[in-house]
């Protein structure tokens, strides 16, 4: 089968189109917990498929490691990967993908405290194309002693896998992983937290005790969850041993209840601990540094992947007629989106025709659609008259074009003067970066 013809790309910088966006990784944990979990964006031309994913099993740079395709939502415990969203576009496919599986990283990194490795993915695409990204991972000490150097021993909080933590589907925890959720509810099984300080009750060290954790939901794009605005402080019993029976977990969420947004979410948590004297420990992660945070899970929220800007169309409106010394009246504008997406707020200029004795009445900005068969006013805007009284400036409009192919209007007031010749003329708008001439002003003596 051919491959189709890849359409031409609008940013050969992006990372979804040259390679992988990496969304979130576990990017931090110890010895204890050598395992790989990751969310990555693809976008390819319109009909590719992903036909092999591949990594790094002991961080070597070679991607030597095969993972089985799995079907959303299935979980597992082996090398696997998911398809977590398919958003089909006019020129391209976005695919969102989560990978699960073993490493081979625990070493122990004594007399330093942690090792850092770059896991390199490898998605081979059925067109023959190889897209490559390459996280980095922090792997911790997972054994402690008095004669260690200052940081070894650091509190952490482990990466539940297997089927030893409880979660669903299939009692598999890493379910909190690339967890889907179409309809904004998390259910209080998916993100787990156990919190081991290896120093945990020992006497006379820096950091001996945790007891809390903070934790927070970040959007893709940086901003966190109604839930989380800032991060939040969860109790937990911290442990020097292997077991599982002290772990935490996340209550139930409602993301749409919440008014959060679509896309993509770390959950990220940040262990504590405090000294024997009970004053907060230098060993602890700092919660104002996302760079600090271990990423124990994610979920994806019914993403749709963005349009391109709605383009502007702008041309006159209907015919207005002034009587010269009258009532004002009403001239403007029609806004058209001939694009793809909504059309992002611009600023809109109306300057009066010179020499024509016109005068606006109104220092408003007036933007109205139809709607139900009836024009209705949806915004109105301030603006700043010039020195002369002759432009009206507006700044931050939205013009309510939402999608393809809608409409609306910009309308203001303007009145003729007694002395205003009796021929036809017009306002010039200027909205972002296009002009047009207003509706046609025709000037009468009654």
């Amino acid at each position: 089968m051919t491959a189709p013809v890849t359409p031409q790309r609008n940013d050969t910088t992006d990372p979804e189109w040259t390679g992988i966006r990496t969304l979130g990784h576990a990017n931090r944990f110890s010895t204890w917990d050598s395992e790989f979990r990751y969310d990555g964006r693809i976008r390819v031309p319109v009909g590719v498929k992903i036909k092999e994913i591949k990594y790094s099993y002991t961080g070597n740079d070679r991607a030597e490691t095969g993972a089985t395709y799995n079907k959303r939502g299935s979980g597992g415990t082996g090398e696997q990967y998911e398809i977590i969203d398919l958003t089909f576009l006019a020129d391209s496919d976005v695919i969102t993908f989560t990978l699960r599986g073993d490493l081979n990283v625990d070493t122990d990194p004594r007399p330093a405290y942690s090792t850092k490795y770059q896991v390199r993915v490898d998605v081979t695409l059925d067109n023959g194309e190889v897209r490559t990204a390459k996280p980095e991972i922090e792997v911790l000490a997972g054994a402690w002693s008095k004669s260690d150097p200052e940081l070894v021993g650091r509190p952490f909080v482990r990466l539940p896998y297997d089927s030893n933590w409880g979660g669903s589907p299939n009692g598999y925890s890493q379910a909190g992983f690339g967890y889907v959720s179409d309809n904004g509810r998390i259910p209080g099984d998916k993100f787990i937290v156990d919190l081991v300080n290896l120093r945990q009750s020992e006497p006379d060290v820096p950091g001996n005790n945790s007891d809390h954790v903070y934790y927070q939901l970040i959007h893709e794009d940086g901003t966190p969850s109604h839930d989380t605005l800032t991060p939040q402080l969860l109790k937990a019993e911290g442990h020097r041993d292997s077991g599982t029976g002290r772990k935490v977990t996340l209550p139930a969420l409602d993301l749409r209840q919440l008014g959060d947004k679509p896309g993509y979410y770390r959950f990220l948590v940040w262990p504590q601990a405090t000294n024997p004297d009970g004053s907060p420990s230098s060993l602890s992660w700092d919660q104002a540094k996302p760079e600090d945070a271990f990423q124990l899970g994610s979920v994806y929220y019914r993403y749709t992947a963005p349009l391109a800007p709605g383009r502007l169309s702008v041309s006159p409106g209907g015919p207005v007629t002034l009587v010269r010394g009258g009532e004002a009246k009403y001239a403007g504008v029609e806004l058209q989106n001939v694009g793809g997406g909504t059309v992002p707020v611009q600023r809109v200029s109306v300057s009066l025709p010179p020499g024509k004795g016109l005068q606006f009445t109104s220092a408003q900005l007036i933007v109205g659609a139809v709607r139900d068969g009836q024009w209705q006013q949806v915004g109105s805007y301030e603006g700043t008259l010039s020195e002369h009284g002759h432009t009206l400036t507006f700044e931050r409009v939205d013009l309510a074009l939402l999608g393809p192919g809608s409409k609306s209007g910009a309308l203001v007031q303007v009145a003729a003067s007694a002395s205003t010749p009796l021929e036809d003329t017009s306002l010039s708008f200027q909205v972002g970066d296009q002009t047009s001439a207003s509706s046609l002003i025709r000037i009468t003596a009654q």
